[in-house]
């Protein structure tokens, strides 16, 4: 453990934000080393920002349409 934190939180930080990021998750199990979907999704949790972006790109979408 290190001021707090273990390499699994680490690891489940580090795929939340390649998430948010919109990176695939075939890539962020390649990154994780997760062999299965199921279990990277669940290291994945994006939050309340990710989910706004993803708001304001299917407005500027329809918008454009």
């Amino acid at each position: 453990m290190w001021l707090g934190f273990d390499l699994h939180q680490f690891r489940h930080s580090a795929a939340t934000h390649l998430g948010e990021q919109g990176i695939a998750l075939q890539l962020i199990m390649l990154k994780t080393r997760h062999k299965s979907e199921k279990a990277a999704r669940i290291h994945v949790q994006p939050g309340l920002d990710a989910l706004t972006n993803v708001t304001e790109q299917l407005n500027r979408s329809r918008r454009r349409s």
